[in-house]
Parts: C-alpha cells; structure tokens; sequence
C-alpha cells in the first residue's frame, strides 16, 4: 500500500527550497509514495507546476507574524482528513508549525534546515530542541548546517542527518547558444555578462556586487569596461532599494533587474560569469544550478559553499560583505577565458558526479522507509 507524504511548505514563490520541495515530489517513486503539498499562506508561483505533474495542492491561507493554534489545528486536520504518514517540512515555520501538528496527529515528521543559523533567538532554539526529540528526523542540507542544528538546539547528532542538496540537470539544459540566449534578452553577443540569480532579500547580498561594479570600472581595460554588465534574476522587498544603490553608484546604466523568471536554462546560458554574493546560505541551489550549466562561479564563503568548491578548485570563494574581494576576484577571472573555461568545466563535473538529484531523493526514500517502518 502507498505511503502518503505531506510535504509542508509556508508558500511556494521561486526559491531554492521551494524548487527543492518540487523536485522531491516529481522525482519520488510513485509505486511506492503519494504526495501532497501545503503551503501555509498563500500558493506562490510554483503550485500550478507541481499541480501539472499531478500532485495536489492545499493552501491554508493562514496569515500573520504571531504564532497561531488554530493553524497547527488546522494542520492536524488535514493531516488526519488526508490520511498522511509522514510529514516533510521545510523552513522554519513549516518546520515549527509542521512537527506540533504531526504531534497532535500521531505521525512523524522530517524538518530540513536550509539555512545556518545566523541570528540565533533563544525561544527558537527552545522550541527545536524539544520538537527535535519528538517522533522524527532533522535534514540538514550542508554540514555547517547540521553543526548550528546540533550545537545551537543542543539535538542528538543521530536525530540529525546530512542530506545535501542536488539538482535536476534537465532545468539548466537547452539547445541555444551563447549568442542565442544574449540576443533573446537583448544583449549582444560581445557583452560579458555577469549574473546573479535569488531573490531580492537581504540574505542574498545583491547590495554587494552592485556596489563591487564601481571598483570593476575603475580597474577594468577600456573594452572590457565597455562590454561589461550584470544581469539580476528575480524579485523580492529590496528591489526598489537596490535600484536606487545601483543609480547612488553610477552603475545604473550596466545592471538590469530583470525580475522573476522561469526560463533558468536560457538564463544561464547566456552569462560569462555567475556570482553569489549572499550574506548566509544552507547549500545554495542556484549556485549548483549554475555549476552544472558549466559556468564558472565566484560564490560567498558561506554555508556548504566550501563544502562544494573546495579549495578553490570548483570556483572561487570570496567572503561575505567583502566588496574588494568580490571586485579584485570577477576582474580577475573576466581577464582569463582559459580559467573560466576551467572552472566552468570542472564546476560541471562537480554537479553531475556530487549533486545529482535523483540519488539525493534515493536516500531521501530510504529515510522515509525507516521512519515508516
């Protein structure tokens, strides 16, 4: 008999964990699971894609910066009225929300952390570590992450599993060209385009490379300050803010804040150079999305960033906040077409050996199984 999985999300915008939470019900064994998601608030860009594939959609529509009963009795509910096994929740409220509900219900459930924990809050911490002693598991997506779960919520480190991110390639692969993709976003194929795909959200850092631009500008040769311009992907609250430092800086005329967007693999392939100047990450999927399109990445140090990059050999780690770093590192690798063919090559070959999806949701069934079993 099929095992009936809730996979329990606060709302579906595109986001990496969200793209996560999609793949996972695409991907696992349908002979052996039937999903349903639920988004606590409202549905988010992705919920008619999973509803394509064939995978229910529930919104509670639930609102509101204040903890609410009558939302984990809400969940509950669905959970008995849905016959679910096992719940799968990701970020925190979810995972807050989603394990008190499963408690009331009599199932397990799985909470994975996403991120590190930057701003520790004591009632936060409370809180885990108690539902972390309930009938479940906590998923971390990097190790770093899994070493604040354990440290930060004081949980058994046998109740916390490793669990990194993969990636499905068929989002990055496309038959375009280099060329074809710049023309189709209006560029021209002599322009070096850098790009930065996450939403508009302080934990992303975008400040940060638009202000690097200036110093690119004053180092860069004369043709190279011509071609070069920076291309953001996606939206979120400071996208009005950002537009206005990229005007303070005088670097208005070379970025372009192109909003959200679904065509990832056309995206992708029309860039030189990708960076991630995030302030605090779990395992970035965009940064892996962007290694297995084969381009070559210059990535904050943060979260399982190192994990993946090594000692420089899969791309180049900067620290978070550090302007000069970011600038001195593109205008290094902007000048060297040899280097970034290496990189990008070998950044490719990460991804399809480390961080392929489907051997990630293998091991997530095998959790699923012994929790069920």
């Amino acid at each position: 008999m099929k095992k009936r999985i809730l996979h329990l999300i606060t709302q579906l915008p595109t986001g990496g964990a969200e793209h996560l939470l999609a793949s996972i019900v695409r991907h696992l064994d349908a002979d052996r699971y039937e999903s349903v998601v639920c988004c606590i608030q409202e549905r988010g860009a992705l919920a008619a894609m999973i509803e394509a594939g064939g995978v229910p959609v529930v919104c509670l529509e639930r609102r509101g910066k204040r903890f609410s009963v009558g939302t984990v009795l809400a969940l509950a509910r669905l959970m008995r009225e849905q016959r679910i096994d096992l719940v799968h929740c990701h970020l925190y409220h979810a995972n807050l929300y989603g394990r008190l509900a499963a408690r009331l219900a009599g199932i397990p459930a799985i909470a994975t952390v996403h991120n590190t924990y930057v701003r520790r809050k004591w009632h936060r911490s409370l809180l885990n570590r108690w539902l972390g002693r309930g009938r479940g598991l906590v998923i971390a997506v990097s190790a770093e992450a899994r070493s604040d779960v354990i440290e930060h919520d004081q949980l058994d480190p046998g109740r916390v599993l490793l669990l990194p991110n993969g990636i499905d390639l068929s989002r990055v692969d496309t038959p375009l060209s280099q060329t074809a993709a710049k023309e189709r976003l209006g560029y021209v194929a002599d322009d070096f385009l850098i790009g930065c795909i996450g939403r508009l959200e302080e934990q992303k850092g975008h400040a940060n490379i638009i202000r690097a631009l200036g110093p690119m500008l004053e180092t860069a040769p004369e043709d190279l300050k011509r071609r070069l311009r920076l291309l953001i992907v996606g939206d979120g609250r400071l996208r009005g803010e950002l537009e206005r430092v990229a005007t303070a800086t005088g670097v208005s005329d070379k970025v372009r804040f192109a909003g959200s967007r679904s065509d990832v693999a056309e995206i992708l392939r029309s860039l030189d150079l990708y960076v991630m100047p995030s302030l605090w990450e779990g395992l970035s999927l965009a940064m892996l999305e962007a290694m297995a399109a084969g381009l070559p990445v210059i990535i904050s140090d943060v979260g399982g960033a190192a994990e993946v990059l090594g000692d420089d050999e899969f791309g180049i780690r900067v620290p978070p906040r550090d302007i000069a770093a970011l600038s001195h590192a593109v205008m290094k690798l902007a000048q060297d077409g040899k280097e970034r063919q290496r990189l990008g090559g070998a950044a490719r070959q990460r991804v399809l050996v480390h961080y392929d999806l489907q051997e990630r949701v293998t091991r997530l069934e095998a959790i699923y199984k012994a929790l069920l079993s």
